[in-house]
């Protein structure tokens, strides 16, 4: 709370029917505050100080989740929309990960195994016939665009809450907001597959599913991003990226 000092100087008289002080107080930070003015003396007597309390609370975030369309054929589509709502004049900060079912989803994926063979001895060359199916690590990016034409600046930006596996390539750029399209007249997820080379770079971007117009925005962020190579018996190595991107319809 800013503090306000109200004076009325040494000699100011109070007129005989008293007077009434409005001041209109804010706060951004909650708890409770206890104002009190000095006492008032005057030529007929002292009158004690006054106090009144002042409790500022905050008000809950809203949480709102809609699928659209509620029903779809099988390989449809449907659009995911999460609103978090904050009528508070400050932002709120997590004081835990937020997380939603997109990590649900991804575990209901089905790839093609890749395929090693053993390590072969000193100065020979692996053997084809040897591939067997192998266990891999795959590294998926989720990119949601908020409801706006500009990009948000409360809170805090984007983080790592974990340590990426040394197995699957790691991000090791910022990662760009896409801009919404002009001719963009709704809500719409794209799909990226990105071969992603041994030295870190992206060298070929794939839609595996698409959302006209949004595709040439996603592959734009797609394409600036750079990454620490996953490794494969303790060397760099070429692997597969997949980046969801979601644009929400700005609000205006």
């Amino acid at each position: 709370m800013t503090p306000t000092l109200i004076t009325f100087p040494t000699g100011a008289s109070i007129q005989a029917s008293g007077c009434t002080i409005i001041v209109t107080v804010t706060s951004s930070t909650p708890g409770a505050v206890l104002n009190t003015t000095s006492s008032l003396q005057t030529g007929f007597g002292v009158a004690p100080p006054a106090t009144a309390p002042l409790t500022v609370t905050t008000v809950l975030p809203a949480l709102a989740k809609t699928i659209a369309p509620a029903t779809i054929v099988s390989g449809g589509s449907a659009v995911l929309t999460i609103t978090i709502g904050n009528i508070n004049a400050t932002p709120l900060p997590l004081t835990a990960p937020f997380t939603d079912a997109m990590v649900a989803a991804v575990r209901s994926w089905t790839f093609t195994p890749a395929l090693d063979a053993p390590v072969p001895a000193a100065g020979a060359q692996p053997d084809p016939t040897e591939q067997r199916p192998m266990a891999s690590t795959v590294l998926v990016l989720g990119v949601f665009r908020p409801p706006s034409l500009f990009p948000v600046t409360l809170g805090e930006p984007a983080k790592a809450v974990a340590t990426p596996s040394g197995a699957a390539p790691a991000l090791a750029s910022a990662l760009e907001m896409p801009a919404y399209p002009v001719n963009a007249l709704s809500d719409g997820v794209v799909l990226l597959e990105l071969d992603v080379a041994a030295h870190g770079g992206v060298e070929g971007i794939g839609v595996v599913r698409s959302s006209s117009p949004f595709d040439k925005a996603a592959i734009g962020a797609a394409s600036a991003l750079g990454f620490a190579p996953g490794k494969v018996h303790g060397r760099p190595a070429a692997a597969r990226v997949y980046v969801v991107a979601a644009f929400r319809q700005p609000i205006t």
